[in-house]
This record gives structure tokens, C-alpha cells and sequence, in this order.
């Protein structure tokens, strides 16, 4: 099937040159000639018209053409980057408000650039709000020991004029996206910009509003003049004023004097700045509909909500006014997923210490000036664990609830048919307005990063911690709605009050907010799913090495890579990728299931823009690594360049559960026999000419090789010490294998049962454990348990509370604590298949056979 998109965000946020479509070629000042830095796919020749950025938007119209094509892409969101810092250079201290520094940066200080003008080269410069490469007091982008660029620089001011009107004039409607990427090593989101990241001072103080003001700073638009001439815009206030204002003023000027834009953002997913609370905030609020004083989204001379009405009065001044039908010239801001419908202050400060939800973002969403409620909607769209696929197999066929909040035995139900997996288009879809931060919610469930998957498969998994580890699901209840993330229509149809618990639990208190009922329509200015395995559980996570956000989604698989034992990557899976993607589109924009309400649309469709088309184009992206330092991200990251929209339908997972060995070897009495046993590992080695070795294991752990020579097997029943029929015996087995097809269970004769082997130590959450076998100094899972006599904790026998699982878990029903030894008295057997799908049995005497190599080897069940 096609993939449907509307629209989509346009990366990489950085590169000088990148967004522009005139060829230009750059000269770092450590370099010896200047090199093209936007014509890659054409292979930079001198004069080349075509650039990157035309080159990829071809292709992204090929892909999904221009209307009215049924799957078409008709918005660009232009994603442009400014960086955030601290004079310390720490991470700690890149994510304070107070130190915290906004600018825009070049990788070219002090270099020179140069642009076709037709018939040859001309000297030009990056230019940026006043800004040029060779000014004082630029801040340099971070490098490592190498030399290499943290980022790309900010792109030149000419680029993005030209970007604007060459999208506009392909019929495409533009977003406007100013970015924020924090320049420290680790990385960090620019979430994580707080009052105080290390959360020991309280929030609500005047220390706060200093700080946040010192964040936003002072620019005002009287200070910014547009220069057509140069494609830029002057600022007449302090060169190093590096603020959070001056950078979103000087855009809304820049795409004013390009001829206005759809939709202009004033920022995005600044959690940490917008929770921020000033000396005036209350659990009540002030008014009637209630304020609570958030300075950095109300600061009536600074914060968001007034910043929103300069960028108005910049758009008006030009002649672009709004037009709400026509969906131009419009202004938001993008909240998180986590926070859009509000923010839990837990112990708030001042006392008493209330624990709730106040819908921070009321007053903005309400305000006349912001015309749409945008968020980055990276919900979850499943909860598949490893093995058996967890609770949602369970419940896959039980009725979805009915009502709302569904009781404790409904909540989980899906009401779906067919064979679960997570390939099913219907259980993505049911789980956008259901399942998780809908029906139910984990309370605590941290994603610990790869590790040993906890449910007994010996793959490198990304373990989750807490609920999620013991998929213990918690109900909402009445009135809570405003708890539950993916409640969009209940929030966009309802009033909101703040929800917080002054003694008879959490329930909305005092009167409603601002928020008119189906006044604005909702707008999901990104989102997007990673190509990696089981991306649905956790898209708002993407592996980018480097980076201290970098993650996949929980459960997801990790891989062996080259690089040494350790290394490792996540498993790809575009499939799953765009699948989601389509049952996203579908849900919300074919299936019926958005609404509308005195002309105005619940979803905006115009708007909502998939993370992320690169204008980079493929396949020079993400081929060209000496250039670029991301193209190792693409291949699990968001990307689609590359990577649809045409796939095959995906094929169905096998049905749940771990398969079921067909038999088991049988008993041949009286038989002696040669036996071989040979532990096997598998390793990549990868020589250098330098004589030095690359090994990367490829097993998680020991698979075991049998070879058996039998020297008699009785047929004809003639000979009662060999055991009657034993011939028929094993050959039915292994007709019933199919030769290498099935599996079987084979009991090894000196090494099939332990005593008081110790499974692991309890910590209190854990509530699955592996039954595992010692060899001397190391300890490996058992292939297949076939009987549990005893189980101990501490030493004393627990005759109830545990049950064992095929292949090899035993699960509690109450975690042993902290510390508490785990051990069990248990038999086993190793799950094994033929190694040929042809055996020769040789019949040497009448009515007796032998087989003289029977080869099989353990596998993974």
C-alpha cells in the first residue's frame, strides 16, 4: 500500500548553505580551496543549478506527489537551528535558564564562502541577525579531539529566504520551525533547559523569573530591520545578545520579508522552561478563569504569550494577515507529547504540598494570538514485550471498553481478530485513542537502556524498569481525564480545570480555565516513528550515537555490530516504521474518526508533518559518512528518504507463545553408544594489515552440538534388550521433525538436573527469572525445564506463589526482596534440531540397524 503523509519536517536544521537552491562552495579557514557544501548529489560542478535541496524535494514529490494525487505531501515544515550553551560548557550548565546562551553559529569562522551568480563565482557571506562569519564574538560550535563538528552551523539567512519562496512556489504550504540544539558533548534535549536541572532549589521564587528573563532577554521588534537587499535582517541591539527573543523576532521578520509563511512556530517542546513556576504561582491560581504564574509563558512583558503578539504585529505591519480559513500566515507554539495537556507538580511548592495536574498551557491555548493548539505527538502505539508479545496478546480477542475509565478486569482489552502481532494495522490503530495513557498507565517505568532481556530470550533488548518490566497496568479514574496524554477528544470537547488532591483524592478544583471547547484546532507538528524494532512501544525516543537522549523504544532488539564485543546496534525495521505511519494517517484523516464543530476541524490536517525528510537527498545521504557525522543514526533513525513509501505487506508474526518441541529422544536401552558433545560459539573476525583482530561474538550464549554413534537398533521386535521396535522409534522422530524443520527434546544422560541452583537475586521488582545452569565460574540459561521439584528463597521452600514457564522462566507473584536468593531444585532437557534433512540408517544384520552419525545440535527456542 502507499504511505500517506500530509506533510513533513524538513532536516537537517543545520548546514550553511544547505536549505539554499543557488550552488555554493565554502572554505574553512584551515583549508586549502574551497569545496562545494550543497550541490553533493550532482557531484559539485562548477555552476551546478541542481542543488541538494531541489534534488531532495523532487524526490519527496515523487514519493508523495503535488495534489491532487490522493497521497500527496502539501506542507514543509523548514527546521532551523539556533544553539544553546553556558559559559561553563557543561551539560549541566547548557541546561540552565539563567547561564544558558541562544545563537546562531557557523562551522566557517573566519572562512570564506563563495556563490554562482550565472556565469561564475562571487564572494558572499553567511549572514544571521547582523551576523557574519567573520564577526567578534561569535561562539564556535563544539569539537571533539578529531576536529569534528558537534552540528552543522546555523543556516545562512539568503538560504532560508530563497527555501521559502522555492516551497511556495512548488504549491506547497510552508511551516516555519526555529530549533533549538544544545551544544555540549552529551547533547541534551532542549527539554531538559530548566530553572535548575539538579531540582534542589524550589521553583516558585523571584530567583525563577530573573532566571527566565534572562533566557528570553530584552530584544523588542523595533530593534530588527529587514534589508531586502541582502536577504537578511539587522539587529540594532548588542551583537552578543544571544537570547531566546532575539532569535524567534529576527525569523518573524525574515519570513515576513520573504512573503509570509502558513504557520510560523515561536518555539517547541521547551518542557522544562514552560513548567518553570514564578513567585506568584498558587495550587489555585489567581481569577476567574484561574493564572497560575509560569513566567516563561506569561511574563506579561517577555514570556511566550507576549512574544506571540510582536510576531503578529510583525506579520500585520507586512500585509500578512491572518486568515484562519485559508490557513496563512498563522502562529503557535509546539508543546512536548508529555506536557501539552498539561504538567503534574508533585509535592508543589509553596505548602501545602499538593500533588496534581494544572493545565499550564490553558492561558496560551486560549490566547487570541496563537491560532492553533500544536503538539509533537510521539504517543505510544503499542506495548509488545519479547517472547510471547505480554498482556497484549492475552487480551487481544477479550472486548475493548466501552465506557470510560473501563474497570480494572476491561481495561485491557482490545476487542481485535486474527493473529496478534504487531505487524496488525488495526492494533496500532486501536491503540491511538486506547491502551496506554488512554485506558490505563504505567506509574513508573524508566527505559534502562540495552541489557539482558528480562524475559528469558538471551537477547540485548532495552530493558524497561518497574510497571512496565511487570506490565502492571494502573486504571484512571473518574474525572481524570486530563491525566491521560492521548485523550485529544475529550480535551478538545470539555473544559479543564486543575486537578489536584486537597485531601479526598486527585479531582479538578476551582473553576475552568481559559480553554473555549472546539474554539482551535489541534495540530501534530511532528511525528514519526523510528525504523527500529518495536518502535511503536516508544517513538519519542531514536538512537543517535553521541547523544545522551539516544535510545530505542522498550523491548526494542539490539543487534551485534562490528566494533568489538560490545557493540552493538539497533535491529532495523522499516516496516514497522511505515506501517505506523499509515495507521496513523488512516485513523485520524481517512477512517472517520476526527470531528469538527462550527467549522473548525478537531485535527488539522494542513499541518500535521512527519519527523523526518532530509534535504539531504538520497543516497548521498547517508552514504557520504566523511562528510556528514549522522548518517550512522539514519538506518534506525525517523528518516524516510530512502525508505518507502512502496513497501511489501508485511508477513504475520507465527502464532504466540514458544514452540512446542514435536517429541522427545527416545529411550534406546541396552544400546552402547559413541557420543560427542561440542560447545559452539560463532565469531566474526575482521584482520587489519596492521596484524590486529576485530572479534564480535554472535552468539549470546553456548549452543551445544551432538554427534551419536548407534551401533544397533532393533526393527523386527526380535531382540528385547535393544528395546522393542527401537529402529521405528527413532526414525519416527525424526520423520516427525521433518529433518531439520522441528524440534525435539533430548535428555543428556549426565547432565540433565540441578540442585539448589541459584536462579538470581531478588531486588524487590523483579518478578521473572531464568532457570540457569552453573558450569564452573560462569553460569548459562537451560535450554528446556521439563519438571520444577522445589523452589527456595533464602533456603526455605515456597510450596505457592511461583509458576514455571516453557521454555525456561519461573515467575513469581510477588517479587522476593532485595537481596533475597532465589535458587530451585529442577530437571532439563536441551531443545534440539537435526543438522541434515537426510539419515542414513543402515540395516547390517536382519532386524538389526545402525545409524552411525546422528547429528543435532541445541537451538534457541
Amino acid at each position: 500500500m502507499t504511505l500517506y503523509i500530509n506533510g513533513v519536517n524538513l532536516l537537517p536544521s543545520t548546514g550553511e548553505f544547505t536549505y539554499d537552491t543557488i550552488s555554493y562552495q565554502g572554505r574553512r579557514i584551515a583549508e586549502p580551496a574551497m569545496l562545494g557544501i550543497n550541490t553533493y548529489y550532482s557531484g559539485g560542478p562548477p555552476g551546478s543549478t541542481l542543488t541538494d535541496l531541489k534534488e531532495s524535494i523532487a524526490q519527496l514529490q515523487a514519493a508523495f506527489p503535488v495534489p491532487p494525487a490522493t497521497n500527496a505531501c502539501t506542507t514543509v515544515a523548514i527546521v532551523c537551528a539556533w544553539f544553546a550553551s553556558a559559559s561553563a560548557g557543561t551539560d549541566q550548565a547548557a541546561e540552565t535558564a539563567a547561564t544558558c546562551r541562544i545563537y546562531p553559529a557557523t562551522t566557517y569562522i573566519d572562512g570564506d564562502f563563495q556563490k554562482w551568480n550565472g556565469s561564475g563565482w562571487s564572494a558572499d557571506n553567511w549572514q544571521c541577525s547582523s551576523l557574519t562569519q567573520s564577526s567578534a564574538g561569535l561562539i564556535p560550535i563544539w569539537q571533539n579531539a578529531a576536529g569534528s563538528f558537534n552540528y552543522g552551523g546555523t543556516p545562512s539567512d539568503q538560504s532560508l529566504y530563497r527555501c521559502i519562496q522555492y516551497l511556495k512556489g512548488l504549491g506547497l504550504r510552508v511551516v516555519f520551525y526555529p530549533f533549538i540544539l544544545v551544544d555540549s558533548p552529551g547533547k541534551p534535549w532542549r527539554g531538559q533547559i530548566t530553572y535548575d536541572p539538579t531540582f534542589t532549589n524550589p521553583d516558585v521564587s523571584s530567583a525563577t523569573m530573573a532566571a527566565i528573563r534572562s533566557f528570553l532577554g530584552t530584544a523588542v521588534r523595533s530593534q530588527f530591520t529587514q534589508v531586502p537587499a541582502n536577504l537578511t535582517v539587522s539587529y540594532s541591539g548588542s551583537p552578543t545578545d544571544f537570547t531566546y527573543r532575539r532569535m524567534i523576532l529576527h525569523y518573524a521578520n525574515l519570513c515576513a520579508m520573504a512573503g509570509g509563511v502558513d504557520l510560523f512556530l515561536i518555539g517547541s517542546e521547551l518542557r522544562g522552561l514552560e513548567t518553570v513556576r514564578g513567585p506568584a504561582w498558587t495550587a489555585a491560581g489567581s481569577g476567574s478563569p484561574p493564572s497560575w504564574d509560569y513566567p516563561f509563558l506569561y511574563d506579561s512583558s517577555y514570556g511566550l504569550l507576549e512574544l506571540s503578539d510582536e510576531v503578529r504585529a510583525i506579520f500585520d505591519a507586512a500585509g500578512l494577515t491572518k486568515d484562519t480559513t485559508g490557513l496563512h500566515n498563522l502562529v503557535s507554539y509546539a508543546a512536548d507529547w508529555s506536557s501539552w495537556m498539561g504538567w503534574q507538580h508533585n509535592g508543589s511548592n509553596p505548602p501545602p504540598p499538593y500533588t496534581g495536574q494544572w493545565p499550564h498551557l490553558d492561558q496560551l491555548w486560549s490566547h487570541t494570538n496563537i491560532d492553533l493548539v500544536c503538539f509533537d505527538n510521539y504517543l505510544p502505539l503499542s506495548d509488545w514485550t519479547t517472547g510471547s508479545g505480554g498482556l497484549d496478546v492475552l487480551n487481544w480477542a477479550q472486548p475493548a471498553p466501552s465506557s470510560w475509565p473501563p474497570s480494572s478486569g476491561a481495561l485491557s482489552g482490545l476487542g481485535l481478530s486474527g493473529t496478534p502481532t504487531i505487524y496488525s494495522k488495526p492494533y496500532l490503530k486501536a491503540n491511538i485513542e486506547g491502551g496506554e495513557k488512554f485506558n490505563w498507565y504505567y506509574a513508573d517505568s524508566n527505559n534502562l537502556g540495552r541489557g539482558r532481556d528480562p524475559n528469558g530470550t538471551d537477547l540485548q533488548v532495552s530493558v524497561p524498569e518497574g510497571d512496565r518490566l511487570t506490565q502492571t497496568r494502573h486504571p484512571f479514574y473518574p474525572q481524570q481525564e486530563i491525566l491521560g496524554n492521548k485523550q485529544l477528544r475529550w480535551w478538545w470537547n470539555n473544559q479543564h480545570y486543575a486537578l489536584y488532591d486537597t485531601g479526598s483524592g486527585e479531582v479538578p478544583q476551582g473553576s475552568a480555565t481559559g480553554w473555549v471547547p472546539q474554539s482551535k484546532s489541534i495540530v501534530f507538528t511532528e511525528y514519526g516513528f523510528p525504523s527500529n524494532d518495536k518502535c511503536t512501544n516508544q517513538p519519542n525516543v531514536f538512537f543517535s550515537a553521541g547523544s545522551v537522549e539516544s535510545g530505542t523504544a522498550f523491548w526494542s532488539i539490539w543487534e551485534p555490530a562490528d566494533g568489538g564485543p560490545d557493540a552493538f546496534l539497533p535491529k532495523p525495521d522499516q516496516n514497522l516504521q511505515l506501517l505506523a505511519l499509515e495507521a496513523f494517517y488512516e485513523y485520524w484523516f481517512v477512517d472517520g474518526n476526527n470531528a469538527a464543530a462550527g467549522g473548525v476541524e478537531m485535527i488539522q490536517p494542513a499541518f500535521c508533518s512527519v519527523w523526518n525528510w532530509d534535504a539531504r537527498p538520497f543516497p548521498v545521504f547517508p552514504n557520504l559518512f566523511q562528510i556528514w557525522g549522522d548518517v550512522s543514526n539514519w538506518q534506525a533513525g525517523n528518516w524516510l528518504n530512502g525508505k518507502g513509501p512502496f513497501i511489501a505487506l508485511p508477513v504475520a508474526d507465527p502464532p504466540p507463545g514458544v514452540p512446542v518441541p514435536v517429541g522427545n529422544f527416545p529411550s534406546l536401552p541396552g544400546l552402547t553408544w559413541s557420543v560427542h558433545k561440542r560447545p559452539s560459539f560463532s565469531t566474526r573476525v575482521t584482520s587489519h594489515t596492521s596484524g590486529r583482530e576485530v572479534r564480535v561474538p554472535l552468539y549470546a550464549v553456548t549452543l551445544y552440538e551432538f554427534e551419536l554413534t548407534i551401533e544397533g537398533l532393533d526393527s523386527e521386535g526380535a531382540f528385547p534388550g535393544l528395546g522393542v521396535k527401537s529402529m521405528q522409534s527413532l526414525w519416527d522422530l525424526y520423520v516427525l521433525c521433518q529433518g531439520q524443520f522441528n524440534t525435539f527434546l533430548y535428555t543428556d544422560p549426565a547432565d540433565n538436573a540441578l540442585t539448589g541452583a541459584v536462579l538470581g537475586t531478588g531486588n524487590g521488582t523483579q518478578t521473572v527469572f531464568t532457570f540457569q545452569r552453573p558450569i564452573v565460574s560462569t553460569y548459562e540459561p537451560v535450554s528446556w525445564v521439563t519438571a520444577v521439584n522445589h523452589v527456595y528463597l533464602n533456603g526455605v521452600n515456597q510450596t505457592s506463589g511461583w509458576a514455571w514457564a516453557t521454555p525456561n522462566t519461573l515467575t513469581f507473584a510477588t517479587a522476593p526482596g532485595s537481596g533475597v536468593l532465589v535458587l530451585a531444585d529442577f530437571d532439563y532437557a536441551f531443545n534440539c534440531r537435526f543438522l541434515d534433512d537426510q539419515e542414513d540408517f543402515e540395516e547390517f544384520m536382519n532386524g538389526l540397524w545402525r545409524v552411525q552419525s546422528l547429528k543435532f545440535r541445541s537451538v534457541k527456542p
